[in-house]
C-alpha cells in the first residue's frame, strides 16, 4: 500500500512521521484548538493516552505500510501543526484525512495552504486520485478554508434530527488530485 513519504518537505515547512517523543506536542497543538469545540465536537478535551495511541497506531502501520499515518508539520524545526490520514480508505485511491489541526499562533499565515497543497501533491505521487474530509458546518473558518482548497465535491452528509443549540451537521468533502 501506498503511504506518504516519511518526511517530505514544501516551501517553508518539514513534514515528518510522528514519533512517541511527539506526544506532547500534538496534546499542545491539538488544545490550542479547543476553542472551535462549539463547533466541532471532535475538538474535547482528550487524554495523553489518546495522542500516544494515534502515534503508535502511525507506527505500527508503517511498519506493516498500513493505511494510518500521523505526520507532523515543522516550521524551522517546531511543530506547528500536524494531521492524520487513512491510506485508499474508504476506496482504493482515496486519502482520507481524519484530523487536520494547526496551531491558531500560525494560522493566516499560509502555512495551512502551503501543507495542503504539499499533502495533495504528495498523495498524488502515491496513486491517491482523491482527497476526502469531513468538516462540520458550524465551524465556519474550518469550511471556508476547505473550500478555498478545492475541496468542492461533497460526497456525504450527515446531522441531528433536530437543529437545537449543541446540535452538529457535517459534510464529507473531495478534492480530485
Amino acid at each position: 500500500m501506498n503511504r506518504l513519504p516519511t518526511s517530505w518537505h514544501t516551501e517553508r515547512l518539514h513534514v515528518t512521521d510522528g514519533t512517541l517523543a511527539d506526544v506532547p506536542q500534538l496534546m499542545h497543538i491539538f488544545n490550542a484548538c479547543s476553542h472551535v469545540e462549539p463547533w466541532d465536537p471532535t475538538f474535547k478535551v482528550y487524554p495523553e493516552a489518546e495522542f500516544t495511541g494515534l502515534v503508535q497506531q502511525s507506527l505500527q502501520d508503517g511498519m506493516k505500510d498500513g493505511r494510518f499515518q500521523l505526520q507532523l508539520a515543522h516550521l524551522n524545526d517546531q511543530p506547528i501543526g500536524y494531521f492524520h490520514c487513512h491510506h485508499h480508505h474508504p476506496h482504493s485511491n482515496i486519502l482520507l484525512i481524519s484530523m487536520f489541526v494547526l496551531h491558531p499562533d500560525h494560522q493566516n499565515g499560509g502555512y495551512g495552504s502551503e501543507l495542503v497543497a504539499g499533502l495533495a501533491e504528495q498523495a498524488k505521487a502515491t496513486s491517491h486520485q482523491a482527497i476526502w474530509l469531513e468538516v462540520f458546518l458550524k465551524n465556519w473558518p474550518a469550511l471556508r478554508f476547505w473550500i478555498k482548497s478545492g475541496f468542492t465535491t461533497i460526497i456525504d452528509m450527515d446531522g441531528a434530527a433536530q437543529h437545537d443549540a449543541t446540535a452538529h451537521a457535517s459534510l464529507v468533502i473531495a478534492k480530485t488530485l
